[in-house]
């Protein structure tokens, strides 16, 4: 199944409310099978590492949690990922246009105005700030290839 994926322009409304666009979510075709939101769904926002929010499906949250659990809670570093992952998270529901209450807090958090850029980031859908996102798509551009380079070396040099 394909995940999330797509860069769009949206807004938020002066309720703080997002319309999560469709078409991150679903196929354009009926041949393309995605992962989608359906109105009443609860969903997960939490304060991402990168400053922008990211909107986790229910299942793929707990996949998340059940890694983060597996550490030693006697590890500084451990309270310190633990802490952050919760306190800055909340379960938000989709309602019936497909929108998102994105809680004051969490607003605040990721600098969102009223102008934001949704992403499809596979498992997770990422609402950044316009400002923020083009900072790092900025430095993106600078060190992509390097990150991909990095990732995907294996020790045969292919």
């Amino acid at each position: 199944m394909l995940g999330f994926c797509g860069t769009f322009d949206c807004t938020i409304d002066d309720k703080g409310r997002l319309l999560i666009p469709a078409r991150i979510h679903s196929g354009e075709f009926d041949s393309l099978k995605r992962r989608s939101i359906q109105p009443g769904e609860t969903m997960i926002l939490s304060l991402g590492l990168d400053g922008c929010l990211s909107l986790y499906p229910q299942e793929e949250w707990a996949r998340i949690q059940a890694r983060v659990e597996t550490l030693p809670f006697t590890n500084k570093d451990y309270r310190t990922v633990n802490r952050y992952l919760h306190q800055y998270t909340s379960p938000v529901k989709v309602d019936r246009a497909g929108r998102i209450l994105i809680p004051e807090k969490l607003r605040q958090k990721a600098e969102l105005d009223k102008d934001v850029v949704v992403i499809g980031a596979n498992q997770s859908i990422e609402i950044w700030s316009v400002k923020r996102h083009q900072e790092y798509e900025k430095d993106l551009g600078l060190k992509i290839a390097d990150v991909a380079e990095g990732l995907f070396h294996d020790d045969h040099g292919r």
